[in-house]
This record gives C-alpha cells, sequence and structure tokens, in this order.
C-alpha cells in the first residue's frame, strides 16, 4: 500500500516536471527538443501513476506494468540528463532513476519470494 501512494506520488512528481518542460519551454519559449522531452516525461508519470493504481488494485498484470514504467523512467531520465542539453537536473535524475530502480528491485525481488518452492 506505501509502495503504491509513493508510486502516484513520484507520478505526480514527474508530471510536474514534464509539464513544466513542455509548457515553459517548449509552448512559450518555442523549442523542440524541450517539448519533446517534456511530452514524453509526462506520459512517464501516467505511467507512474496507472503503476501505483495498478499495484493499489492488485491488477493481474501490474508486475509485468510496473517493470516496464520503472525501465522507461530509468532509460528517459539518464537520457535527458546527458550532456549536451541537460534537461533533467541531478534531483530529478535521482527521483525518475532512482525510484525506477527501487521499483525494479521490490518488483524482482517480490517474484523470487514469492515463487521460490517452500523446503521442509
Amino acid at each position: 500500500m506505501i509502495l503504491a501512494i509513493l508510486t502516484i506520488l513520484v507520478g505526480l512528481l514527474v508530471g510536474f516536471g514534464g509539464m513544466q518542460e513542455l509548457i515553459v519551454r517548449g509552448l512559450i519559449d518555442h523549442e523542440v527538443y524541450p517539448a519533446i522531452l517534456g511530452i514524453i516525461g509526462t506520459i512517464i508519470a501516467i505511467l507512474f501513476i496507472v503503476s501505483g493504481i495498478a499495484m493499489w488494485r492488485k491488477w493481474p498484470s501490474t508486475r509485468r506494468f510496473v517493470i516496464t514504467t520503472a525501465i522507461l523512467s530509468i532509460v528517459f531520465h539518464v537520457y535527458a540528463a546527458l550532456p549536451p542539453f541537460r534537461n533533467v537536473g541531478w534531483p530529478a535524475l535521482i527521483v525518475g532513476a532512482g525510484y525506477g530502480l527501487v521499483l525494479l528491485i521490490v518488483m524482482f525481488s517480490s517474484k523470487r519470494n514469492r515463487t521460490a518452492p517452500a523446503i521442509s
């Protein structure tokens, strides 16, 4: 339950950054690259929010959906933080990629614990 709430909160945080990038640098300043990154960041934020809802509601495909969201978040935030443009700063990189890693660790460790045979 706590992981679902944290995932929704991270989705809102990533969505705020993505929308800010899209609106301020994309639409107002008419820069194409930040607009594209803002759109992708907003999509990843929506995926985080839906992943949190999936964990909360215990959907059958939750594990696969959360792993996909985490991998997309890690790849996106690392790419957006690379030079020469660096559209994502260190705090956003830590939140986006770091929480994605946390989700991957939790999902893979829960799968291993759930399928381990009982030794008597």
